[in-house]
């Protein structure tokens, strides 16, 4: 079947407006007044949060990096001795900062190349990894998210390789790890009753 080029321009113009790439899809999201979604809010988010909570307590953890933050509602349930939010967004990082702005112990940034040398014990990934459709945008991602953690990274994902719309792109993020960064090592796996759970690594 002959392919129609006028047909596959449209698709290629209507895609493009839908998704224009991950950092201005969440940047318009953000300022028109979109949120960080479900994930963030209500029992996800409790959940979510409870576990961190524990888990920074568990291990003495001093220190917490966030790569994709969002609106700041998840981050307003964590309970860190110091945690630093990171996000591509202009818009979300200011709705974080007047949210959390009562509380020392939490600092917001964009995520550009300035902020590439911070380090944390914890660098965590929530929800975020599925959003990066970009295969430069996604492996950039992840370099940062463990090139930050001294001691532990936590991802909240789906370790499977599969599209679901145009702005959801689930990875197998375990391959991805096991060849680039060899030095940490799966500590431990935390299912969930949703598709995502919660994947432990620890600096060897």
């Amino acid at each position: 079947m002959t392919r129609n080029p006028l047909i596959d321009w449209t698709v290629k113009k209507i895609r493009n407006t839908l998704f224009p790439g991950s950092a201005l899809y969440w940047e318009r999201h953000y300022s028109k007044d979109g949120n960080s979604g479900s994930g963030s809010y209500g029992r996800s988010a409790e959940y979510k949060a409870g576990f961190l909570n524990q888990f920074v307590e568990n291990n003495h953890i001093q220190s917490v990096i966030e790569f994709g933050c969002g609106d700041g509602n998840q981050a307003m349930q964590f309970n860190f001795p110091s945690y630093t939010g990171l996000d591509v967004s202009t818009t979300a990082i200011e709705k974080c900062g007047e949210l959390c702005k009562n509380d020392p112990a939490k600092q917001f940034f964009i995520l550009d190349e300035k902020t590439t040398g911070l380090k944390a014990e914890l660098a965590i990934s929530l929800d975020v990894i599925y959003h990066l459709i970009e295969k430069d945008v996604y492996e950039n991602y992840m370099k940062q998210l463990f090139t930050a953690a001294t001691k532990y990274v936590i991802i909240y994902a789906w370790d499977v390789e599969s599209d679901k719309n145009y702005h959801v792109k689930h990875r197998k993020f375990s391959a991805w790890i096991k060849e680039n960064v060899p030095e940490f090592k799966l500590f431990n796996k935390i299912k969930n009753s949703t598709f995502s759970d919660f994947y432990i690594y620890h600096r060897r």
